[in-house]
């Protein structure tokens, strides 16, 4: 229909392509793949309500950028994509279960000063449960980037992943979850969002969807506040916001020291 604002539009469902004879996808596959909320906003054109959302599209949507135009320096097909800059991986498990979820991991770009912006340069997705075959996914990124930091929940299997990646990254950082360290990563994240310090492809739709997928909540003992999203096949567990949220803990509260006041490099030829 053309619109009051004089714009031509169409909406097409992923139900409307099946019913057009469409037959590249198998619904109820697609349906165990994405949460509720997600299957209505990206396949059925719904608009998603975020009023409960500790991450509303409103601070996310500013994070989405077009990537190939705006990162002229990383080279994503180059052998070292960003040369010798270091990056900061954040991990979040599979889950346990019967009821387990996916795993995920992001690669983040570290702002160097308070005038640049983070920049989540790769978003992986992970299936199954062996947590060997984890640990080896997140070792594959040793020869791309220089990692400064790896931060995994080693909460259930996370447990054991981080004892295979502590083989060859002694330094990477175990995080348990409790209400106080989630509420602190997720104050961190918002303020960094707010102040407009974090950037990642405009396409990713099922980050922003993992971010949006965040709620407050009480604890089951009612005495508290806690940060939660569904952990099973229907609602997925955010877990590409928890990984991000991993990555950018390695951030002091305070932000990166401002540029002059770091460190440098210095090469000798002879």
């Amino acid at each position: 229909m053309v619109c009051p604002d004089g714009q031509w539009r169409q909406i097409v469902t992923v139900e409307d392509a099946i019913a057009g004879g469409c037959d590249l996808f198998d619904l109820d596959q697609l349906r165990l793949e994405y949460s509720d909320d997600e299957f209505a906003n990206l396949l059925m054109c719904q608009f998603v309500d975020d009023s409960q959302s500790a991450f509303p599209l409103s601070l996310v949507m500013p994070c989405m950028v077009d990537s190939w135009e705006v990162w002229d320096d990383y080279r994503p097909f180059a052998p070292r994509p960003v040369g010798d800059r270091g990056v900061w991986i954040g991990y979040d498990p599979t889950g346990t279960g019967e009821d387990g979820d996916g795993a995920g991991l992001v690669v983040v770009l570290p702002a160097r000063s308070m005038g640049e912006r983070h920049r989540v340069l790769e978003r992986h997705r992970l299936k199954g449960d062996d947590y060997e075959a984890q640990a080896d996914f997140i070792k594959g990124f040793r020869d791309k980037y220089r990692i400064e930091h790896i931060g995994i929940d080693t909460t259930g299997l996370g447990g054991a992943v981080a004892e295979y990646v502590e083989k060859w990254f002694p330094t990477v950082v175990r995080y348990r979850y409790t209400p106080e360290l989630k509420g602190m990563m997720v104050m961190q994240a918002q303020q960094i969002m707010r102040k407009g310090r974090l950037e990642f492809d405009a396409g990713w739709a099922d980050l922003m969807q993992s971010f949006m997928a965040i709620k407050r909540e009480l604890t089951d003992s009612g005495r508290q506040f806690t940060y939660k999203s569904g952990r099973n096949k229907q609602t997925g567990h955010a877990d590409l916001a928890w990984a991000t949220m991993h990555a950018l803990h390695k951030e002091p509260i305070e932000g990166p020291a401002e540029a002059g006041t770091g460190h440098s490099m210095m090469e000798i030829f002879e």
